[in-house]
């Protein structure tokens, strides 16, 4: 495999169905939810449900299959490491370009109706939780959102096919017990206040460490171990 081409295609060909079986859950939920805001009475507006679930469940849960699937095809294909890790990031781009355009449609439509009094019931969004928000911020929520859940996971999976199950284990709870100290004896006023007050930008500070969580997970993974945990594997090959 001595384009990109290749791994490309393997990732793309994978998130296509999964964007299909995902985007089929969420037109049934959201439709589901526009009948009820229909039907069910009530005099006043209220909050009939959440569609976002199923992607965000998605981003949070998908990159840790990266290194059972398109990792060893794209390997055992004969691609590199940098392909395998530049064409997952390319292709969730597009997925989750994907993905607010579909979960958008649903919460453009929704506020519609209800403007127009023939249904009741909203779609809650995430943005809903930023003072002011309208729906054309909608689509920039769900692209933080997107990246840092993604971000995360894809940090966390790549520390784990890294160092294996074992090391990966010591450090989240190294890591819980500095988090539990530092919640119970620490200030955590002024952190709420900003969160709630503030939490546009807190959105923004929380993307813009997934983006330096990717960064760091590609520099991890490009010359990385070929099996999990075996941190000695990044000698196997240049990965470039």
């Amino acid at each position: 495999m001595n384009t990109f081409k290749g791994p490309f295609r393997i990732m793309f060909e994978d998130l296509r169905l999964q964007f299909y079986i995902l985007a089929g859950v969420t037109s049934f939920l959201s439709i589901l939810y526009i009948i009820l805001g229909i039907f069910v009475p009530s005099d006043d507006k209220f909050m009939v449900g959440v569609s976002f679930g199923p992607f965000y469940g998605f981003f949070l849960i998908y990159p840790f299959l990266f290194y059972a699937k398109g990792f060893k095809y794209i390997i055992s294909f004969g691609g590199t490491r940098k392909q395998f890790l530049l064409s997952s990031f390319l292709n969730i781009g597009l997925f989750l370009v994907m993905a607010i355009i579909t979960l958008n449609s649903f919460y453009f439509l929704t506020d519609y109706l209800v403007s127009e009094g023939i249904s009741k019931g909203s779609l809650f969004h995430m943005g809903d939780l930023v003072s002011g928000a309208n729906a054309y911020l909608y689509p920039w929520i769900d692209l933080l959102w997107g990246i840092i859940i993604f971000s995360i996971a894809f940090f966390l999976s790549s520390i784990w096919y890294y160092f294996g199950t074992l090391r990966t284990m010591i450090g989240l709870t190294v890591f819980a017990l500095l988090a539990i100290t530092f919640i119970t004896f620490g200030d955590l006023n002024d952190i709420i206040s900003f969160i709630i007050v503030r939490h546009l930008e807190f959105v923004h500070i929380l993307a813009a460490a997934g983006i330096v969580m990717m960064i760091l997970s590609y520099f991890i993974m490009k010359n990385g171990p070929l099996e999990r945990g075996k941190t000695a594997g990044f000698t196997v090959g240049n990965g470039s």
